[in-house]
């Protein structure tokens, strides 16, 4: 019996063997060559394209990258972000609105996805017929089946795919990397044609007023020669767009250093270690203490970075001010939630340790930098200055001559959302300070940019506002239970730009 199946096996090896060679080429043939990066308006993308499951992937590095199966034909679509031109995207967003960059980039990619996926085609059906050639030689039977199974094979994977491709996959992706954080971060994917467009309506007005504020805005020295800038930002939540905000404000106003006051995270999962890349493009000193959203993995991780100095109890010196800063005793993603009245008992506590660092220095430090300005309240009385954030809300108040700045949130958001809320606007601040012995802080700018689009610029002058701060210490540096920063209103414009 095994006699007789032999000549039949022999028959079907020599049929399936051109086969097999020619999905095999055609397959190489797509992993080697069939990339291609391509300029979708200010983006640059690569496209690939590979046999596998019918899935489209879109890939955003840093993120991670999110898949959804928009196909039946066994053929995994790839586009990766490579490059943003940023100047080209805030000129077209400015000019033309979100709108007409959208469309600009589908009518790209309609052009050049058919292109990409001929180029293809044309790739593996060279890289089978080159692969038959190295393995069948001169039996051109073989070759050329070889080279009909790639095309084949290839030219109706793509058809295929063509004809059961459905865009509405998308609602439902599956996120990795970082972006696995997404649906917690932005509710219950529904991706709504309401939801999109106010999203695009807010990034939109966040970027056109900014770059409206910023050429008109002069950032002309108010404490005289050598002035040093200060940037002070908090609870970004992991949003690019407050990143974004604040480093057009360090760039506009050529400050010399950033101080970040926590929450930059949310979760403190590993995943949210890529904004270090943000940090990073600030090109400047960053000083960062950690909130009690962060964790001590983006700790580690932020201290790392070149540019980045973590405090945690330490102090630094950068452009003559001598900063202290101690990172949340709370930890929000680890711990069992604490109400309201143990939370405060818990950074209050922080104080003695705050205290105790700051009278062990040699020289008292210039700004003291905590997330929760609870932490502390200890040495009113003692430094100059305490900023802060963790409320969102934006306010300042005086104890014993200390002036205490709260923050409101620099993206604009709580930890639940990418985009801003309603009435939540994207808050920075600007200290300016005289530079002496020691460095005297003489005026600073709250600046706020409204979901709505208007962007409003208040300066504060110590002098005029809180005369002559005059530090009288307390007998004890038992903190207080009861002292909060007041509010401070949505500004008038000084100058705006909407």
């Amino acid at each position: 019996m095994a006699r007789d199946l032999r000549p039949t096996l022999r028959r079907v090896g020599r049929y399936l063997a051109p086969v097999l060679v020619g999905l095999a080429g055609a397959w190489l043939g797509m992993a080697l060559w069939g990339g291609a990066s391509v300029d979708m308006g200010p983006f640059r993308v690569r496209l690939d394209s590979a046999f596998g499951r019918g899935v489209t992937d879109i890939v955003l590095p840093p993120f991670g990258h999110l898949s959804a199966d928009t196909h039946l034909a066994p053929l995994r679509l790839s586009a990766t972000l490579e490059d943003v031109r940023i100047g080209e995207l805030s000129r077209s967003l400015s000019g033309e609105g979100f709108d007409a960059l959208v469309q600009q980039v589908e009518r790209a990619a309609g052009r050049d996805v058919p292109l990409h996926l001929l180029r293809t085609f044309g790739i593996a059906v060279a890289a089978a017929a080159g692969l038959a050639l190295l393995v069948f030689r001169r039996r051109w039977r073989r070759v050329a089946a070889a080279v009909i199974a790639a095309a084949l094979a290839t030219g109706g994977t793509q058809a295929l795919a063509a004809a059961t491709y459905r865009t509405e996959a998308f609602r439902s992706p599956t996120f990795s990397g970082a972006l696995a954080l997404a649906p917690d971060l932005i509710g219950p994917v529904r991706a709504t044609s309401e939801r999109i467009s106010a999203f695009r309506e807010q990034l939109a007005q966040v970027v056109d007023g900014a770059v409206h504020a910023y050429t008109a805005l002069q950032a002309t020295p108010i404490a005289g020669e050598g002035e040093i800038r200060v940037l002070h930002i908090s609870d970004l939540h992991l949003s690019p767009i407050g990143f974004d905000f604040a480093k057009q404000i360090a760039d506009g106003f050529d400050v010399n250093l950033v101080v970040d006051t926590g929450d930059t995270s949310s979760f403190g999962t590993p995943a949210e270690t890529f904004i270090t890349s943000y940090a990073r493009r600030f090109g400047r000193p960053y000083v960062w203490v950690r909130g009690n959203h962060d964790s001590t993995s983006l700790e580690a991780a932020l201290a790392r970075v070149p540019n980045v100095t973590v405090l945690d109890g330490g102090i630094t010196y950068r452009d003559g001010l001598l900063i202290y800063g101690l990172g949340d005793p709370v930890h929000s993603s680890r711990e069992v939630p604490l109400d309201d009245q143990a939370f405060a008992e818990r950074v209050r506590a922080a104080g003695a340790r705050v205290f105790a660092d700051i009278e062990r220095m040699p020289s008292l430090p210039d700004i003291v930098a905590v997330h929760d300005d609870r932490m502390a309240e200890s040495v009113a009385g003692i430094v100059p200055l305490v900023i802060s954030g963790h409320f969102h809300e934006a306010g300042a108040r005086v104890v014993n001559g200390t002036l205490y700045l709260r923050l409101g949130s620099t993206s604009g958001a709580g930890p639940v959302t990418f985009s801003p809320e309603e009435d939540l606007p994207l808050s920075a601040e600007v200290l300016h300070f005289q530079p002496g012995a020691p460095p005297e802080l003489i005026a600073y700018d709250l600046i706020q940019q409204l979901p709505s689009g208007n962007l409003t610029v208040t300066r504060h002058l110590i002098a005029d506002e809180y005369g002559n701060l005059v530090l009288t210490r307390l007998p004890s540096p038992t903190p207080s239970a009861t002292s909060t920063p007041t509010p401070t209103p949505t500004p008038s414009a000084m100058p705006s730009a909407g």
